[in-house]
């Protein structure tokens, strides 16, 4: 089997006067070996790709089908990790899904929250306790205290010579003040 510089030696001999033409194929020749070494090399992550350019990655590329859950599945991705929520109908979609978004490069880690009806949605397990939701969870209006006001509290220590706030303008029956700084009146009476 020959070479590829004895194919080329054998052209141009046999040429004659087309060696400028035998030159130019040889290099598309030499050019489609290159680009076909580039394609079959392995696909390298970017390196400067932030987390909402993946988020949008992973998304059309997992959800380019037809049939994909789009509407049923949620993709966020924090630090090049990318996190799915949501509810399949078969265990097998949910595998998919997963194995789908692990081929992508650019990810660095999925976790997987994605649950089939009738199941409790998982939680992350580094999430604390208390943070974590459950279905023990009872409504807002059940809980105790609920219908109480929520007292608010600052840091800030108010002096002697403030404004009055919003608050004891209301408990007075004021409306709110004026700008400090020379305000002017324009309604159309003035």
């Amino acid at each position: 089997m020959s070479t590829l510089n004895d194919v080329i030696d054998r052209g141009r001999r046999m040429t004659g006067g087309g060696l400028e033409r035998l030159r130019r194929l040889t290099k598309m020749a030499q050019g489609a070996v290159e680009g076909a070494r580039h394609a079959a090399a392995e696909t390298k992550p970017k390196q400067a790709m932030d987390d909402v350019t993946l988020q949008r990655k992973v998304e059309s590329i997992v959800f380019r089908s037809e049939g994909a859950p789009k509407e049923s599945v949620n993709v966020n991705v924090a630090d090049g990790v990318v996190y799915l929520r949501g509810q399949l109908k078969r265990p097998e979609d949910v595998r998919a899904l997963e194995d789908a978004v692990r081929e992508i490069p650019e990810v660095r880690g999925v976790e997987n929250l994605v649950h089939l009806p009738g199941t409790p949605a998982p939680t992350r397990a580094d999430t604390p306790r208390e943070q974590q939701k459950s279905r023990e969870t009872a409504p807002r209006s059940a809980r105790p205290g609920a219908g109480e006001p929520v007292a608010r509290v600052t840091t800030e220590a108010r002096t002697a010579d403030a404004e009055p706030g919003p608050d004891e303008l209301a408990a007075e029956g004021k409306g709110r003040q004026p700008a400090p700084m020379g305000s002017q009146d324009t309604s159309a009476g003035g």
